[in-house]
């Protein structure tokens, strides 16, 4: 857009409020950079301006960076030295709190800039040791957090600069494990961990693994010592740790005689060191970190295994504002034990016993018993909800391996206790007949406890209005408790919903469903199910029930169509109705699946239409064997062979299929591309056809030839009869389409010279027998020829005799004889019908039944 660097003047002079709203905006307009109306020289040198003056310098920072990562790489190499020297000075001076976070986020900026740039680079690696000797524990707590992220991203590009001033950053982040800002905390996680990094890694990372070993190591250690101080005054099941090595933090300030000052510093500094611990398992590390998990383990099982009803029993001041603080110490072990199981995923599957006997007992230490007196929202709500979190992760890695079958009953009980509503009391009245046969004592008793029992009921219902209203409100804050338990049921189903027993599944088919069928009645939900995305899980963990049976139990089938086909129609939200629409169809599936085959009714007549035209389709065409026919011609008493290629609209010349093993196909091809080779030294013509070695010939006259050494065989079938032998070895030929057009394919003409002359030609059929196939691939002298002894020597013979022309025949039995035969011209007629493997011919009829019954599965 052209003309906003125009504007940009006019907003130095305008409010903060205006300038943060367009600068903001102008991120939209990339094509501001582009505008060749811009002078952006006079832009920055406006710039340098506002930060040049005390007064202006937080709006020149502010426009600088907003600017920067936009902006010509060139533009900001020659003006980093100066922006460089600015923010030294003002981190020198200890400028005013407003601006220092204003100049850590610009070197934020010009680090990333100079990941593409040299020269910046280089001036970083002069510069960045001097400015990181602003960073201290004097810093104030507002610009914490802008620091931490500058030396992250300083530790993170830039280590080996970062190396000789490890010191102070290491005093720095020592400063900040008691900060209860959860983001200090966090950026104080990663920037220790990167800390582990900053020197050289030596060969092969030894050193960064033996760093980051002894930083894991002291952190446990750490831990451990201020949870012995934390349950100093609780009895434990584990013995407390000694000879410990911790981190070397600075001493907890003195709380005099407040012990809850006490309990919130040592319960705060655990919570960040317990951060810190997660940080460095599951953090970018270069190298791969030698993992101790019983270390970890230990601690976490340690830490668990006291619960506030425990501290509770020692009812000290002190004890109990610890107990305050441990929820969020079991949080975060929870959450230390969800980094074990991401780093190390099956390897965890050695402690699995342990780990599920955890998350029973943390629930159970956690469970409430609800009354009237009891407030809306549960007690525990977010530590449960973390617990059933790790549940569902633990599951999701280890599937089936997960254990979780043997602890599934405790369990279940405190997933139902959570997603069941809250139901208000319901009166019973006794009609009169049933007091006729009660005494006099029972009478009054019992009037006692109608009138009781009346006085509770009307003060429930008591103004129709004010009881709703507290019918609402009665599960409120519970529904994230209810959606954390509702996952974690679905995801226990798809993991061990075939190890849990078949009663169980059929108690939480009875909670389930009828919940399911209040969704339905109740098109204004109110209370716990209110909230659309507490019906989604109590949808998805209605489908996971029906999807992952007991083979003993079977599914509730018969509602999970109307349930979902009605909630995907009348529920308020759009969100329930599109997973109702969802689920709907994936029971349709598991109601009606699909059938291996589908069956689709097979039309006979297309099928032989097709059969009977299969050889004009397209991909017929293409796959067609281009076949050479030898024109014979005489030259000095010598054979030559001229090859021509016959044309693609004869199909029946199609090259027969090998049947033979794949070394028997490799030589027969070798053997016939030899022979198509040939350029001079055979002086016969070759017709190659397509037959059985049941086609009918006429009866020629055989003519016994002299034996010789053979690489082939020849042989002369008859009109009359065929050799038992031939056809007890016949092999499948493809069937010959009856095409007149096809029979002049298989004919040789006769040369010009003996055009007066009467010749009859014979059929032949040209197969490779294993010996040929052999020999050729053998015979390293034969380069483009193949011989045929006994063919080639019988023609020279009879064309020096008789000047005749002859059609050889080369079949498939070794032991036949060579004949030929002069006579008048005939054509091959080949039968329509192939030999399939009984030796009977069959028609393109039974060749369609045939696929109809092999390929179609018909009812």
């Amino acid at each position: 857009m052209e003309g906003v660097g125009q504007l940009i003047g006019s907003l130095v002079e305008s409010d903060d409020s205006l300038l943060d709203a367009f600068l903001h905006n102008l991120n939209e307009h990339q094509s501001f950079w582009k505008d060749p109306q811009n002078d952006l020289d006079a832009i920055f040198t406006r710039i340098g301006t506002l930060l040049a003056g005390s007064r202006t310098r937080d709006r020149g920072l502010k426009m600088l960076i907003h600017l920067l990562s936009g902006c010509p790489l060139d533009l900001v190499e020659d003006k980093a030295q100066f922006y460089m020297n600015l923010c030294m000075k003002v981190c020198e001076q200890r400028g005013p709190i407003q601006t220092m976070p204003l100049v850590y986020q610009l070197l934020q900026q010009l680090i990333h800039r100079s990941l593409a740039s040299n020269d910046l680079h280089k001036l970083f690696v002069s510069n960045l040791p001097k400015l990181l000797e602003s960073v201290g524990p004097k810093l104030p707590p507002p610009v914490v957090p802008s620091a931490l992220t500058f030396l992250e991203l300083a530790m993170q590009h830039y280590a080996g600069a970062c190396g000789p001033a490890k010191s102070r950053i290491e005093t720095f982040l020592y400063s900040l494990v008691d900060s209860t800002n959860s983001l200090v905390r966090n950026s104080t996680a990663r920037c220790l961990l990167l800390l582990q990094q900053i020197r050289g890694g030596g060969q092969h990372g030894s050193l960064h693994k033996r760093t980051w070993e002894e930083y894991y190591r002291k952190l446990v250690d750490t831990i451990h010592d201020l949870l012995n101080q934390i349950f100093v005054h609780t009895p434990e099941t584990f013995d407390e740790e000694d000879n410990l090595e911790c981190l070397k933090l600075p001493p907890i300030a003195n709380t005099g005689k407040n012990p809850i000052r006490k309990a919130h510093l040592l319960a705060i500094r655990a919570i960040n060191m317990i951060a810190c611990l997660d940080q460095a398992i599951v953090g970018a590390y270069p190298v791969a970190r030698p993992i101790a998990p019983f270390k970890a383990l230990n601690l976490i099982l340690r830490g668990l295994s006291v619960s506030c009803e425990t501290m509770g029993k020692n009812p000290l001041a002190e004890n109990i504002a610890f107990g305050t603080f441990l929820p969020s110490i079991h949080y975060g072990l929870l959450e230390v034990l969800d980094g074990l199981v991401l780093a190390l995923g099956t390897n965890m599957l050695m402690y699995g016993d342990s780990i599920c006997d955890i998350f029973p007992k943390c629930l159970k230490a956690t469970q409430t018993n609800r009354s009237d007196c009891e407030g809306t929202k549960k007690s525990f709500t977010r530590l449960r909800s973390k617990i059933y979190e790790s549940i569902q992760l633990w599951c999701e890695k280890m599937r089936y391996g997960s254990n979780i079958e043997m602890v599934n009953e405790p369990l279940l009980e405190q997933i139902v206790r959570d997603f069941t509503p809250y139901e208000s009391e319901v009166t019973l009245k006794m009609g009169s007949s049933g007091n006729k046969r009660l005494s006099s004592r029972a009478k009054r008793k019992l009037q006692k406890e109608q009138n009781a029992a009346t006085a509770l009921n009307q003060n429930h219902s008591s103004g129709s209005g004010i009881a709703e209203r507290k019918e609402q409100l009665m599960d409120a804050g519970n529904e994230t408790l209810c959606r954390a338990a509702l996952d974690c049921l679905s995801v226990i189903l798809q993991s061990a919903g075939c190890f849990i027993k078949p009663i169980t599944h059929k108690l939480l088919e009875e909670k389930i469903v009828p919940l399911c069928f209040s969704l339905v009645s109740n098109h204004q939900q109110l209370g716990l199910y209110g909230d659309e995305q507490v019906r989604v899980a109590l949808l998805r963990t209605f489908a996971a029930l029906i999807v992952n049976p007991h083979h003993h139990c079977p599914p509730p089938l018969q509602y999970a169509s109307y349930i979902f086909n009605t909630l995907q129609t009348t529920d308020s939200s759009t969100v329930v109705r599109s997973v109702a629409a969802e689920l709907a169809r994936t029971m349709e599936l598991v109601v009606h699946p699909w059938k291996e085959t589908l069956y689709f009714p097979a039309d006979k007549s297309a099928i032989k239409d097709a059969l009977a035209n299969k050889d004009k389709h397209p991909l017929a065409m293409l796959t067609v064997v281009k076949e050479r026919v030898s024109a014979v011609k005489e030259t000095n008493g010598e054979l030559h062979c001229d090859s021509d290629i016959l044309d693609a609209e004869n199909p029946s010349m199609a090259e027969p299929q090998n049947h033979s093993s794949p070394k028997e196909s490799t030589d027969a091809a070798a053997t016939e591309e030899l022979a198509y080779e040939s350029e001079g030294e055979i002086n016969e013509s070759l017709a190659v056809t397509e037959a059985s070695d049941d086609s009918i010939i006429e009866d020629e006259t055989p003519q016994q030839a002299e034996p010789e050494p053979a690489t082939g065989w020849v042989e002369h079938v008859s009109i009359s009869s065929l050799d038992d032998t031939v056809k007890g070895k016949s092999v499948k030929i493809t069937t010959i389409p009856d095409d007149p057009d096809c029979y002049d394919a298989g004919v040789i003409q006769c040369s010009e010279d003996d055009d007066d002359k009467p010749e009859e030609s014979a059929v032949v059929s040209i197969m490779d027998s294993e010996e040929e196939q052999q020999d050729v691939a053998n015979d390293d002298n034969e380069d483009d020829v193949v011989e045929v002894a006994t063919v080639v020597d019988l023609v020279a013979q009879e064309l020096n005799n008789t000047n005749s022309r002859l059609k050889n025949t080369i079949t498939s039995e070794a032991q036949d004889d060579v004949t030929t035969n002069g006579g008048s011209t005939k054509k091959a007629k080949l039968s329509t019908d192939s030999c399939n493997s009984t030796g009977k011919a069959k028609n393109i009829d039974d060749i369609v039944n045939e696929m109809v019954a092999e390929f179609v599965d018909e009812p």
